[in-house]
């Protein structure tokens, strides 16, 4: 070891064969850990990581559909389709009151009730808009008795290659064909923005 030291010290006798040695131990070391932790970086590096709801954004992204859109009632639901649940993350009404907050806080995503094309609408990534006085789900049934009459679901994200949450849309009177139409526009806008890709 010390003759091995002996030559390393002979060898640097200009301050760039220093910087190439440093750099050298850099590489090596960097590529020493590689080789050990192989299996782990090839997983993680295979492995797509699942998108995710950015919980953290839904605050400034109610406030921001609160302000423009005509909604009078905004929620964000978290979605976990394998355990058939939703979960209420938050809630926005536009006249600035305090909304109720559901309890449960845990509905079902699909029930006996669900329309089979809403839902696949929703799954590929478009938004639905339905009268909420016809409508069976728990959720529905629950806006209803709000007084809510009309209502847009609007997926996280806007496309078919996820499906983490949904925007609901609610007024308490139905509104003209245009102004729900801009509503759903920027709801999906802001639905970009709430998900990891």
């Amino acid at each position: 070891m010390n003759d091995f030291l002996d030559k390393l010290y002979n060898f640097i006798d200009k301050p760039w064969k220093a910087v190439v040695v440093i750099v050298l131990f850099i590489v090596g070391g960097a590529g020493w850990v590689m080789y050990e932790k192989r299996d782990v970086i090839i997983e993680s590096w295979l492995t797509p990581s699942a998108p995710y709801l950015k919980t953290t954004l839904v605050a400034d992204a109610l406030g921001v559909l609160a302000t423009e859109t005509s909604a009078d009632l905004l929620q964000v639901w978290e979605i976990d389709l394998p355990r058939n649940t939703q979960q209420f993350i938050a809630a926005r009404r536009r006249d600035g009151e305090r909304p109720v907050i559901p309890i449960p806080r845990r509905l079902p995503v699909v029930t006996t009730a669900s329309s089979a094309k809403a839902l696949v609408d929703v799954l590929e990534g478009h938004p639905v808009c339905i009268d909420l006085t016809e409508q069976g789900t728990p959720l529905a049934e629950r806006l209803a008795q709000r007084g809510m009459k009309r209502g847009c679901a609007v997926p996280i994200p806007p496309s078919s290659e996820a499906f983490v949450g949904v925007i609901y849309l609610a007024w308490l009177n139905p509104p003209d064909e245009r102004s729900e139409s801009v509503a759903v526009g920027a709801a999906r806008d802001v639905a970009r923005t709430l998900v990891t890709q």
